[in-house]
């Protein structure tokens, strides 16, 4: 019995770690290769990926409302009933929610602008593992807002993990600075690298404050209402956020319309037949890759929310981060970096780390600092 258990157990972990390292790493790879094609095309990419996020939650959000009036209990709703019987179907509804939807509405708002902020940043010409390291560093934002807004209180050695973090920020930010131009373009008014690389410095800050602040009310939802409803708050955060797309609608159609006149390729050739040709836009291999492996990544990062400490998962994403950055360095980016960027990073990892350990002795535990980064991947 005890040996049937921990297979069970080692395929459980084998799977979550599976989802997290690979589907996590792949996101980052696809998202690389597609805002490359195309570095406009955040509104429609993140549509996608909360379009798909929703459709795929829904079913566990549902649930049958019995017939007799009486019962207060609902039917769990599967697929399989409404194909034995299809005017099931009338009777299907939302099942009661663990967390009232005003407390989502926060939370939604504020996801979504994160998620709009941090792939519109890609038009900037902003490097993918600046992207990672910059996601990274939520510590740094949690223990501001968490200090001014939640009377939240540090350790020494938190606040020192939190400075490493702000220098391996800074060190990663310039170690990819644009390069001087010479006068006689500057003379002609050609260089804006500078400029554009400080504003999408600037976005990817903004989203990293939005990012801890939804992390804050996050964690004051769960403290109220209990931490074991991770399904439906991966649904709702998703769902709730497709009204808000409505002002981007037009941005939205612009995108599709120039994902639809990227240069066409044959899907067959994938498959070493030639006989048909099917041809399909390039751009939209990158992009349902980048859905797919995003759907995968968050399963994964939800199912370790839910089986071990909020101490552990920042341990595993720090981890997966790390993977993600050497992978874009050194297979996309195919340069060794230098000697700022690997630095920089270093102490990313290290201050994250410290941070943990520390955060294990009760007294100054503080479980905040995973919750904005867990909902980014």
């Amino acid at each position: 019995m005890t040996s049937i258990l921990a297979l069970a157990a080692a395929r459980d972990w084998s799977v979550i770690l599976g989802f997290i390292f690979g589907g996590c790493c792949s996101n980052a790879w696809a998202t690389e290769v597609a805002t490359s094609q195309n570095p406009n095309a955040g509104s429609l990419m993140t549509l996608a990926q909360f379009l798909i996020v929703s459709l795929m939650g829904l079913p566990s959000q549902l649930c049958f409302v019995p017939s007799d009036s009486k019962t207060k209990e609902t039917i769990p709703f599967t697929f399989r009933s409404i194909l034995r019987q299809p005017t099931r179907i009338l009777s299907v509804r939302f099942k009661p929610r663990a967390i009232p939807i005003s407390r989502w509405i926060i939370q939604v708002v504020l996801f979504l602008l994160t998620s709009l902020l941090n792939n519109a940043v890609f038009k900037f010409d902003i490097p993918m593992y600046i992207h990672i390291v910059f996601r990274s560093a939520g510590l740094v934002t949690n223990l501001l807002l968490g200090y001014f807004f939640a009377g939240k209180r540090y350790t020494s050695i938190q606040i020192v993990s939190v400075l490493i973090v702000t220098l391996g920020v800074f060190m990663t930010t310039f170690s990819t600075r644009p390069r001087r131009v010479d006068a006689a373009s500057l003379a002609k008014g050609e260089d804006n690298s500078n400029i554009d690389y400080m504003i999408g410095i600037a976005i990817l800050t903004g989203a990293l404050v939005l990012s801890s602040a939804m992390g804050l009310a996050q964690d004051q939802a769960y403290a109220e209402y209990g931490r074991g409803h991770w399904r439906e708050g991966l649904f709702y955060l998703h769902f709730l956020a497709l009204p808000m797309f409505a002002p981007l609608w037009p941005d939205v159609q612009e995108q599709v319309r120039i994902a639809n006149a990227s240069p066409i390729i044959n899907a067959t050739a994938f498959f070493g037949t030639s006989k048909t040709e099917i041809g399909i836009p390039v751009f939209w291999i990158p992009l349902v890759l980048n859905i797919i492996t995003q759907l995968v990544c968050v399963s994964g990062v939800h199912r370790l929310t839910a089986r071990v400490s909020s101490l552990t998962v920042t341990l595993v994403l720090a981890v997966r981060k790390a993977v993600s950055l050497v992978l874009s360095v050194m297979l996309i980016g195919k340069s060794g970096g230098n000697a700022w960027l690997w630095g920089g990073s270093f102490f990313v990892l290290a201050g994250t780390i410290l941070y943990t350990l520390d955060g294990t002795k009760p007294p100054q535990r503080e479980p905040s600092q995973v919750s904005a980064s867990r909902k980014q991947e």
